[in-house]
């Protein structure tokens, strides 16, 4: 019977976003340091190694998840995956179950959704949704310190906090995991840019924006301030890991990635000073990160910045990358402070420009930016930020109100099923009089009853 079994809804392949990566990076430490680790995900792309099996099963087949979760003593998964397991069972979980609250995804979608008339609904959903993970968790992992205080206010509003739960040490339930880095720096020795990615010249200067274009990220202040840099530097040139998401089964197309791309059309930047990549190969990111000059992430959303982890910037931290990022997230904080990040406000183009110029006329040394962030990357090394769950994994145990908490989140699935089905009667119902009105008799009636002012339905 293996020791953990995490569960991801991202790819685990040559291609992974953020959430695929830290499940495999999370998977490939813990099975380093002698666990019998399964990582199970619709998408497998990859062998396994060593005491790390990778597994496949899909969300249409409810057998092919079941089979993995009868093997293993321990299970793992981000809230919203954890809820959509325990929702397609119908049935809680027995064995002890860590919640990866690394990230705040409810946030993300809501502002994915910000256009559409169902957005209230969304929230309803949502809600349901977070309430039913926060009930089935018995030990919980977060990434930052603000996000812990975030987590323990909705872990109040789900009834967690209760005399079971802090009679104890409520850190024996709770823990930092932050988002980490690999344990060797990055290895170059193959071109991939420069006089490469034809309209890059190899004298040409890289900024390079990691990963794709999403809601909350702010590509035309990136363009705006390029327009004051190309002033001064022409032989500057921005490329981006990839515009959108490479599967949209994972992540839909965003607006605001083809709202830039429209920017850079009408610019005529496109293959000139704009490139765009088909998403960097997971294992050979480490030559992009070495032949860039500047790294760069910007974001405009406060909300969504204040709890954000960012994978791409800790591949600048990894690759001692200078880098220029917006305020407002901790790990941009913690980067100024080691001086390897210019970090500038949100929706300032000028200040963007002002802090790509100051590294491009001052170039700093990769080796001496490596000494300064040498304290940082090593708290940051994925067999350092995954001890919390090794600790757990040594004495695996339920929570102490976990049988009350799990009803708790069966309650919650029920009523979702119920308002579902309400839902679809509502709209049988709607479908039903539309068809109606629509009848031919529906019509004759209307016609005899305009002749007294009034219509029929």
């Amino acid at each position: 019977m293996a020791d953990l079994l995490i569960i991801t809804h991202e790819h685990i392949g040559p291609r992974m976003a953020g959430p695929g990566i830290r499940a495999w990076e999370m998977a490939r430490a813990l099975a380093r340091s002698g666990w019998d680790v399964l990582l199970a995900t619709p998408y497998a792309e990859i062998p396994g190694e060593g005491s790390l099996s990778i597994v496949g099963f899909t969300w249409e087949d409810p057998v092919s998840l079941e089979q993995w979760l009868k093997s293993a003593r321990v299970v793992m998964a981000t809230g919203p995956v954890l809820s959509r397991v325990v929702h397609q069972r119908q049935a809680p979980l027995h064995q002890p179950t860590i919640v990866d609250l690394y990230y705040v995804p409810e946030i993300e979608i809501v502002l994915l959704n910000i256009q559409k008339e169902t957005t209230d609904f969304l929230i309803d959903l949502l809600i349901e949704e977070t309430l039913v993970y926060l009930c089935h968790g018995d030990f919980f992992l977060y990434a930052t310190g603000r996000q812990r205080d975030f987590w323990l206010g909705a872990l109040w509003m789900a009834g967690r906090l209760n005399d079971r739960m802090l009679v104890g040490d409520p850190e024996r339930w709770m823990a930092c995991v932050p988002m980490g880095i690999p344990e060797d720096p990055p290895h170059g020795g193959q071109r991939v840019l420069k006089g490469v990615v034809p309209g890059i010249r190899p004298e040409d200067k890289v900024v390079l924006w990691m990963g794709g274009i999403w809601e909350w990220t702010d590509p035309i202040t990136l363009g705006e301030a390029m327009e004051q840099v190309l002033r001064h530097h022409s032989e500057v040139r921005l490329v981006f890991g990839a515009a959108q998401h490479y599967d949209e089964r994972v992540v839909p197309p965003m607006s605001k990635a083809a709202q830039f791309l429209r920017w850079c059309r009408e610019k005529g930047w496109l293959g000139r000073y704009v490139f765009f990549l088909d998403w960097i190969p997971y294992e050979q990111r480490g030559l992009y990160l070495l032949e860039a000059d500047i790294g760069i992430s910007l974001h405009d959303h406060p909300l969504e910045s204040r709890y954000a982890v960012r994978a791409r910037s800790l591949d600048y931290l990894w690759a001692s990358l200078p880098c220029v990022l917006s305020a407002g997230d901790e790990l941009a904080d913690l980067m100024k402070a080691h001086g390897l990040a210019r970090v500038v406000p949100p929706r300032d183009p000028c200040a963007v420009a002002d802090a790509l110029l100051s590294w491009l006329d001052n170039p700093p040394s990769r080796e001496q930016l490596a000494r300064q962030t040498m304290p940082l990357r090593d708290r940051l090394r994925w067999s350092v930020v995954v001890r919390p769950i090794e600790a757990f994994l040594r004495e695996p145990r339920m929570a102490p109100d976990a049988p009350h908490a799990r009803q708790r989140a069966l309650h919650w699935i029920r009523l979702r099923v119920e308002n579902d089905r309400l839902r679809s009667e509502n709209a049988a119902l709607r479908a039903h009089l539309e068809a109606v009105r629509q009848g031919r008799i529906v019509r004759m009636l209307n016609r005899i009853y305009r002749i007294w002012g009034r219509t029929f339905l």
